[in-house]
């Protein structure tokens, strides 16, 4: 799920080009979890750097929604 040219600023995982944005976007499709996100995108799944990253991302998205 590389971007063309995202801008660096905006990876969350440079092991796969994984973005905020895409990441965003999956999870207001549903995606609620750290393994679905690595299955959709591949992040997670090199040097793990990330996982906290997209946690934060994840319970961010979950506070907003109780909100």
């Amino acid at each position: 799920m590389n971007d063309i040219n995202p801008d660096k600023n905006d990876v969350i995982c440079h092991c796969s080009g994984t973005t905020k944005r895409q990441i965003k976007s999956l999870v207001n499709n549903g995606a609620d979890n750290l393994d679905k996100i690595s299955r959709m995108t591949g992040a997670c799944s090199g040097c793990g750097a990330c996982d906290v990253s997209i946690l934060e991302l994840l319970a961010q998205n979950i506070a907003d929604d109780g909100a």
